[in-house]
């Protein structure tokens, strides 16, 4: 510092005697525009980053605050083997054909009737989301296995016999409700295990 100090002291006169050139105040002028818009690109830019940037933290964290109890919603038996998927996937094509059978048969019937094998095959669907459920707590437990598959069995027999007693109903137009009770077909008493 001191040089530079000693420097401008010794040629003080030629500072103040020089004048600057013409276009001096115009490129300086320029200079400053060219400074000026450098710095707004680099905000803007700057700007489109941090953007960004909380952009994805944002969705980032929302993802990770969705996920962070997910637990997928049913745990079934071809996520134990693949040879029980294909036990799985059996019963469900068996049980979705004769559920579409029963609703074509149920169409011309009491509403009370449908209502009530509804509800009864509800029944079933909660007693097969609890063997989920502890399949999933206890995926290697070959009792739960075996109820999961006992329970598709009874509930593919049971749809059978309602299937069977559904066209005897069609054939012979007996009412739905004197049929099941001579029957006496009540899926809530049949157990699993």
């Amino acid at each position: 510092m001191k040089d530079i100090e000693q420097i401008i002291k010794q040629h003080r006169a030629n500072f103040d005697s020089e004048e600057p050139q013409n276009d001096h105040f115009d490129r300086f002028r320029e200079k400053l525009h060219d400074h000026n818009q450098n710095q707004s690109k680099w905000q803007w830019n700057n700007l489109m980053k941090i953007a960004a940037t909380v952009t994805i933290l944002m969705v980032a964290g929302l993802t990770t605050y969705q996920l962070r109890d997910f637990k997928p919603q049913h745990f079934s038996l071809g996520q134990v083997s693949p040879e029980y998927k294909e036990v799985e996937n059996y019963f469900k094509i068996n049980i979705n054909k004769q559920l579409d059978i029963i609703d074509q048969l149920t169409k011309s019937s009491d509403i009370q009737e449908q209502n009530r094998i509804k509800n009864d095959l509800a029944g079933m669907d909660q007693l097969y989301e609890q063997l989920e459920k502890e399949l999933r707590a206890n995926p290697k437990d070959e009792r739960i296995i075996q109820a999961m598959i006992e329970h598709f069995q009874a509930k593919n027999n049971i749809l059978r016999r309602i299937v069977e007693q559904l066209y005897l109903v069609n054939q012979q137009d007996i009412p739905l409700a004197d049929i099941l009770n001579s029957k006496k077909i009540n899926i809530n008493q049949i157990k699993i295990y």
